[in-house]
């Protein structure tokens, strides 16, 4: 929203330094800023409302014995990320891209999914929602991306540089072509201008490419006549072009222009209705995994929310990257024009995160609850989906991966134990991995901030793909 008044006030008004609204990084840092001022503000107010309310924390009897200090503590704080969030989101997004409401509208419903489960588990079962009932609303989440990355093309389309009132930005294309700073497209071959009849249709209803503009500059209306071999190359300039295989699409680390396509092998690939039910399927299983493995990771003073804000500043520099024609060509990538808000979002993230950490740093005065890990969880896989870096989150949320392992190898270890002799061993002293280093004599404090510096290593590794190919 104040972006956009920025936006107003410098075409209508041309007031000093509105024009920076324009700018991406401006709105990344500032949506940051936002974020972080107001989580930090209302930290106090809402910490005592929880605490008021007896939304506190109980402690495993089985967790060490240091963690018994930790009960009463408020929890439900995801309450506090998520206003942060949706503050910074709305005043400094672009409220015109699908890319920020797919994501608001993922936060809001994992942050609700994550607080019926908190409230349930505080009011009438300790065990919270069913395992069955929090699969189906991740499931529902799931659903909800794929069908609007489906349904939009700005999923899988190039750019376009014309506005719904028909605003022209200038490209290479647009200005060899005649077109200006200011003009806007009034008729194309003598047609009124849609924006919807155009939107992604190069050739829109007319079943070839424009031969003609009519554009206003100023005062005055000029006709422009564009010569054959452009017509194509101005067209997709203005209007962008739909890709449907650009959704299927992923990039490979280590490999030069090397895409995946889900449900392509080789020259074979699946009907294009069943390649989309697979990627339906990936989809499911990332927003998934990392929804409940950022779950898991939330057992230590500050050690979730750290690493998520260190993943969040690599997925918005990828999110960047590949919505800049000249950073994706130069690392090789898929460009996803449209992407560019998500850079936003992951700032705005960034900020929400570290006001969090501002209490929930050790001792924590607040626990973020599944309200708050379900929902960055969450969003972590939906952002890794949108820019294409799904295959390095094994890097990017490299603790969470670890953490999740840890349970899996340890109950898969003492099943097997069990069996073979009779009573089930544990590999470790206690999972998730965390609670192992504990026990082993480690402080919670030294397990958070080398488990930060790991998270750190991995992403800077993640970042290193881009360049070893």
């Amino acid at each position: 929203m104040l972006a956009e008044l920025m936006r107003y006030l410098d075409t209508q008004y041309n007031l000093p330094g509105m024009g920076l609204a324009y700018y991406l990084s401006f709105r990344t840092l500032m949506g940051g800023l936002t974020a972080a001022l107001v989580g930090w503000l209302l930290g106090p107010s809402i910490i005592r409302a929880l605490a008021q309310r007896s939304f506190q924390e109980t402690i495993r009897p089985e967790g060490p014995a240091t963690h018994v200090a930790k009960k009463g503590t408020p929890t439900m704080g995801g309450l506090l990320i998520g206003l942060s969030l949706l503050t910074g989101a709305l005043l400094w997004g672009d409220l015109r891209s699908p890319y920020l409401w797919a994501l608001l509208g993922l936060a809001i419903w994992l942050g609700t999914l994550g607080f019926l489960d908190d409230w349930l588990k505080r009011t009438r079962s300790k065990k919270g929602l069913s395992p069955r009932l929090k699969l189906l609303g991740q499931g529902f989440a799931a659903f909800w991306l794929i069908l609007l990355m489906v349904l939009e093309p700005s999923f899988y389309s190039t750019r376009a540089h014309v506005g719904p009132t028909g605003e022209v930005r200038l490209v290479g294309p647009l200005r060899a072509a005649g077109f200006r700073p200011g003009d806007r497209l009034l008729a194309i071959e003598g047609r009124p201008f849609v924006y919807e009849s155009w939107r992604f249709r190069p050739t829109g209803n007319l079943g070839h490419y424009p031969t003609s503009y009519l554009v206003q500059r100023g005062p005055t209306t000029l006709h422009l006549v564009v010569p054959p071999e452009h017509q194509e190359a101005v067209a997709t300039a203005l209007f962008g072009r739909q890709n449907p295989e650009l959704l299927l699409q992923t990039n490979l680390p280590f490999l030069k222009l090397q895409q995946i396509e889900y449900g392509r092998f080789g020259s074979w690939r699946l009907p294009y209705e069943l390649q989309l039910v697979l990627y339906g399927l990936v989809v499911l299983v990332i927003l998934t995994a990392t929804s409940n493995a950022f779950n898991l990771t939330d057992g230590l003073d500050g050690l979730a929310i750290g690493v998520g804000a260190i993943a969040f500043v690599s997925l918005g520099s990828f999110a960047y990257f590949s919505s800049n024609r000249i950073w994706a060509d130069y690392f090789m990538i898929l460009y996803l024009p449209h992407a560019a808000e998500v850079t936003v979002f992951c700032g705005v993230l960034v900020g929400a995160c570290l006001a969090f950490l501002w209490y929930n740093a050790y001792p924590a005065q607040v626990f973020m609850g599944d309200t708050g890990s379900l929902m960055l969880g969450g969003l972590l896989g939906a952002i890794a989906l949108m820019v294409k870096k799904e295959l390095l989150l094994p890097l990017i949320a490299g603790i969470s991966f670890a953490e999740t392992l840890s349970v899996l190898v340890q109950v898969a270890y003492f099943k097997y134990t069990r069996r073979r002799y009779g009573e089930g061993r544990r590999l470790f002293r206690m999972a998730p991995l965390h609670h192992h280093f504990e026990l082993q004599g480690w402080h919670e404090v030294k397990v958070v901030t080398r488990f930060w510096i790991v998270a750190a290593l991995l992403n800077a590794l993640a970042f290193i793909t881009l360049k070893v190919r």
